[in-house]
């Protein structure tokens, strides 16, 4: 596998893979010409790369008219270059479970506990990263506090669009047991109050159906309007 000096991917071919990732694959050349602002030559050249070292897989994508198109997707092979931070966050939860008092459980199912714990966690994270935050512009601040969270295997990517900057979430632990999960969105209650009280805005939960599939959750800052006091 062919990689910088530092011993990591050059900077293009991590750009094409982090693409393929928030985008869930199906992605042909000319969008990752268009999104990178390249030449689909260019393109072509570190996705022969990527091929070779199994990082990524082609396919063929037949529309409606016209010959069929080549499309590119992730392999389970390239998920090792991302971050995983999940000995850090294990750590955290069992300190909280391991701080909690017997006043705290008495009467509480599993499921309850589990939701206790995730918002004890989700405070003390936001008491750590909401002072370190930094930048001028929404995106900037986002961008800050995600590079923090994924410390923690908090695993977000910045989207921004017309309606404005989006986080959108992969790593959350209560998505994927169905803890403190918000009706009629994929999104978790700890998360979104985490990122408001890091943020210092507030965060609005997106729907099901606005977030992409490769996602557990989306989330939308709306940099107008200030956190409500005491979120948590």
């Amino acid at each position: 596998m062919i990689r910088s000096g530092n011993g990591r991917l050059n900077g293009t071919r991590q750009a094409v893979l982090n693409i393929l990732r928030r985008r869930g694959g199906g992605v042909s050349v000319d969008e990752l010409a268009t999104e990178l602002e390249l030449t689909g030559a260019t393109v072509r050249r570190h996705l022969d790369v990527l091929l070779r070292d199994d990082l990524v897989s082609v396919s063929q994508a037949r529309g409606r008219t016209g010959r069929p198109r080549y499309v590119f997707a992730l392999t389970e092979a390239s998920e090792e270059l991302f971050p995983h931070h999940y000995v850090r966050l294990t750590h955290r939860l069992l300190e909280e479970i391991v701080a909690l008092g017997p006043e705290e459980t008495a009467g509480r199912g599993g499921d309850a506990i589990a939701e206790l714990v995730f918002g004890k966690m989700a405070d003390r994270l936001a008491g750590e990263y909401a002072p370190l935050v930094s930048g001028s512009t929404v995106e900037a601040r986002a961008r800050s506090a995600v590079a923090l969270l994924s410390q923690d295997g908090l695993d977000f990517d910045v989207v921004v669009g017309e309606d404005g900057v989006r986080l959108l979430g992969r790593g959350c632990p209560c998505t994927r047991i169905g803890v403190d999960v918000e009706a009629t969105t994929k999104s978790c209650a700890h998360d979104r109050r985490l990122l408001e009280r890091v943020l210092g805005v507030r965060v609005r939960s997106l729907g099901a159906d606005e977030i992409p599939y490769d996602f557990l959750s989306g989330y939308l800052i709306e940099a107008d309007a200030p956190a409500a006091n005491g979120s948590s």
